[in-house]
């Protein structure tokens, strides 16, 4: 079917066009991607209102939260900027649910940067799940850039929500939490019993968990760090755990307390502020995702216990250095990261934490992988 774009009229001045695809993925249920639909809008800040009058089938992506929200949906995505970084992994621990890579049109060179406008019209895919003031911030495209990718393919649907505020963002909270971003991607491709089934499953994953808490003036307390845990460099930056942000998500999920509550620092720190905190735990902020247990370990455990600062740490001394999916963490990560840390901080509530997230034994699971599997392929 040839594309046909077209601009609309909105009270936001908003670009709408008529995106070509009939369906989503034929495994997902009837009801959800309908081949005969009426047109629909689908808000997604920042771009504001977008009209569809036919369902994408395709979308791209960059390595954020929406990667794992299209598979999440059992749509796997057509261009990604790069494959660094991504949680790929989680998606090989799930029966029957995979990521062809080869099959994926790369759009930069790396994960943040080397964006070519060129591999856009090559992917010429209907719709971006991309929040387009990142393109803005890494690429430096501007705004008449971002227009002409829309108008020749398809529109920039996505929203960044990993930090609480960022330079991307010009300092302002995210517009959706990750239910949120979800229930958009769910919009888009018209999967809205695909979602429900999925806030089920969540909802009675996360009750359960939340229900074998200690109280909370009991439960410790967590400096997370993010950009990655390098305890040579003596630096370390602070993520604010009670935020509205998606890095965090985990630590909030099951109530730790923010050893930095009320004072994160805007800039790195050094020892001498960590153990001023002295935190229960530390968290690395991304580490279940971009690293294995044995370079966790290596580049993260170990150089704490080797350093006479990092030795006088409460959270080193006790062997509390634990990690989280972070800021790349869509619906299914954040399932794993969960589980991971309420293993690594509660071991006498919900089991012993292996190290390596394949490892968990089937009946120490948190979540059920096989029905998680068929929610992901539209078995509602």
């Amino acid at each position: 079917m040839p594309r046909r774009r077209a601009v609309l009229a909105s009270s936001a001045g908003f670009v709408a066009a008529t995106v070509a695809g009939c369906t989503g993925d034929p495994t997902a249920d009837e009801d959800d991607s309908s081949k005969d639909v009426d047109p629909y809008t689908v808000t997604v800040e920042p771009h504001g209102s977008y009209e569809f009058d036919s369902v994408p089938e395709s979308y791209a992506v960059i390595p954020s939260v929406w990667l794992d929200i299209g598979m999440a949906l059992g749509i796997e995505p057509d261009a990604v900027a790069s494959f660094d970084r991504a949680p790929l992994k989680y998606y090989d621990l799930l029966p029957d649910v995979s990521l062809d890579t080869d099959a994926v049109t790369l759009l930069a060179g790396d994960a943040e940067e080397g964006y070519d406008k060129e591999n856009f019209y090559t992917a010429d895919v209907d719709v971006h799940l991309i929040d387009p003031r990142t393109l803005q911030f890494y690429a430096n495209w501007n705004e008449d850039d971002i227009a002409e990718i829309e108008e020749a393919t398809g529109p920039f649907l996505g929203s960044t929500i990993r930090f609480a505020s960022s330079s991307i963002t010009n300092g302002d909270e995210p517009a959706y939490d990750l239910y949120g971003a979800f229930e958009k991607a769910a919009e888009i491709f018209q999967r809205q019993d695909q979602f429900e089934a999925w806030q089920t499953f969540y909802d009675d994953f996360i009750s359960n968990i939340q229900a074998e808490l200690p109280p909370e003036d009991e439960r410790p307390s967590v400096a997370a760090i993010w950009r990655g845990v390098n305890p040579d460099s003596g630096e370390f930056r602070i993520a604010e755990i009670d935020a509205k942000a998606n890095n965090t998500r985990t630590y909030r999920e099951l109530g730790l307390q923010d050893a930095f509550a009320g004072r994160t620092p805007d800039g790195p720190i050094g020892y001498e502020e960590l153990l001023d905190v002295d935190p229960d735990y530390i968290g690395a902020v991304g580490g279940l995702t971009s690293l294995t247990h044995e370079e966790f370990v290596e580049r993260s455990v170990e150089p704490f216990e080797n350093d006479t600062n990092g030795q006088q740490l409460t959270a080193v001394q006790n062997g509390n250095v634990v990690r989280t999916g972070g800021q790349y963490m869509g619906p299914i990560v954040d399932l794993y990261s969960t589980e991971a840390l309420a293993k690594q901080v509660y071991p006498e509530r919900f089991g012993e934490w292996p190290g390596p997230i394949s490892e968990i034994p089937e009946d120490e699971r948190l979540f059920d992988r096989q029905r998680l599997a068929e929610i992901i392929n539209g078995e509602l």
